[in-house]
């Protein structure tokens, strides 16, 4: 007798078993189709008695990862997500008409090497930075016959529930031993110590029309003066075609090349939305929830 129920137990649970992996595979295939996915997700049910609760109509626990998410321009790399308490609408087995999801949470991360590859285009590597929500933007840019170095720091926000950008607000350019230039309004160039001192101050103010220091030339106008009066560049020895280069750099174009922004897809089901955005070693994450989801 205890021999007979012990095996009609075994097979019970395994037919439970068999189902919850039917289940898992069929769920993944449609998460797969509605997302229009590269890749098929992993989806797990962790509720028992599955075949229970499935003919009762609702399932406890639930929780899928999903991989390279197309979001526009860039991809998410990763969204991990629980479903509690799912509500099959219809009867059951022939008559299901879709589900309700009463609680959606799910974990959304943005990595920097993805994000690197977005703005590629100038070389541009992304780091976690000192302050709340911030990244740190730096790289190479070719200027004149000078490689430059490019530093930003930009800063993280949501748009509207479905989206995040990355905005940059302070950017410059660095020649290695001869000058900083700071692109935009309120920006300009400042020589190094050594180069400034071979500049002719005398000249400088002629050319400009007013006193300017040339340890301090941090005025948008003194590089345009540089342009127009190579002949003061003579003594420093810097090219006239790197000054002309950073002419060139006017602010937008610069930041605009470190800018980024990212959309969860239209087609996701229900009121899904992003909540808290953070910055991590690994990229940019963002806390994603929802409830009462219908899903068909």
């Amino acid at each position: 007798m205890v021999v007979a129920l012990a095996v009609v137990l075994a097979f019970l649970a395994l037919g439970d078993r068999w189902a919850v992996l039917y289940a898992e595979n069929l769920a993944a295939q449609q998460v797969q189709k509605a997302l229009k996915l590269r890749a098929e997700p992993e989806v797990h049910i962790d509720s028992v008695p599955f075949v229970g609760q499935v003919l009762a109509g609702d399932i406890d626990h639930v929780e899928v990862d999903v991989p390279d998410v197309d979001a526009g321009p860039v991809s998410v790399a990763q969204v991990k997500g629980t479903v509690d308490g799912i509500r099959i609408v219809g009867s059951l087995p022939s008559s299901v008409k879709g589900a309700v999801l009463s609680r959606v949470h799910g974990d959304v991360l943005l990595d920097f090497k993805d994000l690197n590859r977005e703005v590629g285009a100038s070389q541009i590597h992304l780091r976690p930075g000192p302050g709340k929500n911030t990244v740190l933007a730096g790289g190479d840019l070719p200027v004149g016959d000078k490689q430059a170095q490019v530093r930003g720091r930009a800063q993280l926000q949501r748009t509207g529930d479905r989206g995040l950008r990355m905005t940059v607000q302070d950017t410059r350019v660095v020649v290695p031993g001869l000058l900083t230039y700071v692109p935009g309004k309120g920006g300009g160039l400042q020589l190094t110590a050594p180069v400034a001192d071979k500049l002719d101050e005398g000249e400088l103010q002629q050319a400009t029309g007013e006193h300017i220091s040339p340890q301090r030339m941090m005025k948008g106008r003194v590089l345009d003066t540089l342009v127009d009066h190579p002949s003061l560049l003579q003594p420093t020895g810097i090219d006239p075609s790197l000054i002309r280069g950073l002419q060139k750099l006017r602010e937008p174009k610069v930041a605009q090349q470190m800018e980024f922004s990212a959309q969860l897809p239209d087609n996701l089901p229900g009121d899904i939305r992003l909540r808290d955005i953070s910055v991590t070693k690994n990229g940019i994450r963002a806390e994603l929830t929802g409830k009462d989801v219908q899903v068909g």
